[in-house]
């Protein structure tokens, strides 16, 4: 179990002490946060941090490995990181998904790297550095899920003010489409109190909002029957006195309960948003992709969420060109847009993987096809999207400040409650008050683009209100 004094311990123990270390993190908010836990291991043994590659010891690249784009940036970023220190020649390696993915032949499939550790490994990280740092080449695969590895010390790569807490690792809903459960094991929901102090530690240093994330953060405490579910998670973290944004990512459809849309609806804390990834909306469809609900009580949860929420803000993502997607299998999906007019939505092209049910199916949708679907659908959002920014102007709303526009005096990034950080859009606020990070305004909203609204600040806020005024 975590211990919050953990977070700011120096062991005497720093054999690494002298050496820097440079890293890049891609792939999703989850993969940060593992990346976020290496740094803090790996700092606690001595290693310092650089932003300049070739002034590093050592270069860490945390992969992602969940469609085939994400294999090849996770490669092309390798190759070009050799290609542009090769005269320093640091130590190379890669960690996480792709290690998973391909396996300790890694090593020899990619000579480019030094080493390569899995996401199932990170406990054995001092010995596997120890053995790079004596020129061996070596490849650290485990068996796949067995505890959540939790570590001791983690280094935030983003805003301070804005922290993602990981509550779960793994997926078991073993969608047809999908690796994550092969390459992440099945669902693991973390210690209650783990997190609790984990969100009072980054509190406590100046966090303003904390965003929940895992493959599925409705799964929670559904791997074990002595824990609470996510609105019992929920109501734990509330029982914290600070005053702050609490986000939920994540959320599986058919999982999101009468008790979660109860605590959204009542918690003033809890933001009125919710990321609800459908995938798609024809129930032939979901039934081939392995999802546990249809059509019908997909519509059933976001008419409720709607209902019950009526200020709420809904994310969802997409999938287009899944084997067998026909012209009405499409029609269907941009209907259900229209209907229920999502205020973000991400969509991405089907990519088959091999080791899923899908890579297996022969009903191939070609490619020209997918790419105008995938077309329409974006451009749908955007009408979709500029609609709904533009019924914002005017309004009075309270936004958190994420830094300056660069090279613009006075006009600064920031997000209501309505964006998540780093996958929505956001506002741009003018403002002749100096603001910083974290900081809250009151702003009124005056202009409109389809993915970012304009506000004018009203006034710099020094406590914290708990709910917007209109």
């Amino acid at each position: 179990m975590i211990n919050i004094d953990h977070y700011h311990r120096v062991p005497q123990h720093q054999p690494f002490k002298g050496l820097k270390l440079a890293t890049i993190s891609l792939g999703c908010s989850k993969n940060r946060i593992d990346t976020e836990g290496i740094l803090g291991s790996l700092c606690a043994l001595g290693i310092s941090l650089t932003g300049d590659y070739n002034n590093a010891d050592l270069i860490m690249i945390n992969t992602c490995s969940f469609i085939e784009s994400a294999q090849e940036e996770s490669i092309n970023t390798l190759l070009q990181l050799r290609a542009e220190t090769r005269e320093t020649n640091p130590i190379i390696f890669v960690a996480g998904c792709l290690v998973e993915t391909i396996g300790t032949e890694i090593i020899n499939k990619i000579p480019e790297i030094n080493g390569a550790i899995g996401a199932h490994s990170y406990q054995h990280l001092e010995q596997f550095i120890a053995m790079l740092l004596r020129n061996r080449r070596l490849a650290i695969k485990k068996r796949v899920g067995i505890n959540y590895y939790e570590p001791a010390n983690r280094v935030l790569t983003a805003s301070a003010h804005s922290v993602n807490i990981k509550i779960a690792e793994g997926c078991s809903n073993c969608c047809n489409y999908c690796l994550i459960p092969q390459i992440r094991g099945p669902y693991r929901s973390r210690e209650p109190q783990d997190i609790v102090n984990e969100i009072t530690f980054f509190l406590a240093n100046g966090a303003r909002e904390i965003s929940l994330i895992a493959q599925d953060t409705t799964a929670y405490g559904s791997d074990r029957q002595d824990l609470p579910d996510l609105a019992g998670l929920l109501k734990e973290i509330l029982k914290l006195e600070q005053n702050f944004w609490l986000r939920i990512m994540y959320t599986y459809p058919s999982r999101i309960t009468n008790e979660l849309i109860s605590l959204i609806a009542e918690e003033p804390r809890i933001c009125n948003y919710l990321d609800v990834p459908i995938q798609h909306t024809s129930s032939r469809i979901l039934h081939s992709m392995g999802r546990h609900y249809d059509q019908v009580e997909l519509d059933h949860i976001i008419s409720a969420l709607r209902t019950r929420v009526p200020d709420i803000t809904l994310r969802t993502t997409c999938m287009v060109g899944y084997p067998g997607e026909g012209t009405t299998d499409f029609s269907e999906l941009i209907l259900f847009i229209r209907k229920h007019l999502f205020e973000h939505l991400g969509a991405f092209i089907f990519s088959s993987q091999e080791g899923t049910t899908a890579a297996c199916m022969n009903a191939s949708v070609p490619i020209r096809v997918i790419k105008k679907r995938y077309r329409q659908l974006m451009l749908e959002q955007q009408q979709i999207s500029y609609l709904n920014n533009q019924k914002r102007i005017g309004r009075i709303e309270l936004l958190m400040i994420d830094r300056s526009t660069n090279g613009k005096e006075h006009f600064y990034s920031g997000r209501s409650q309505k964006e998540a950080p780093e996958v929505d859009g956001g506002v741009i606020l003018y403002s002749t008050a100096s603001l910083k990070s974290g900081d809250l305004v009151k702003a009124k909203i005056i202009a409109a683009q389809p993915y970012a609204v304009l506000a004018v600040n009203l006034k710099t806020l020094n406590d914290f209100p708990l709910e917007e005024e209109n």
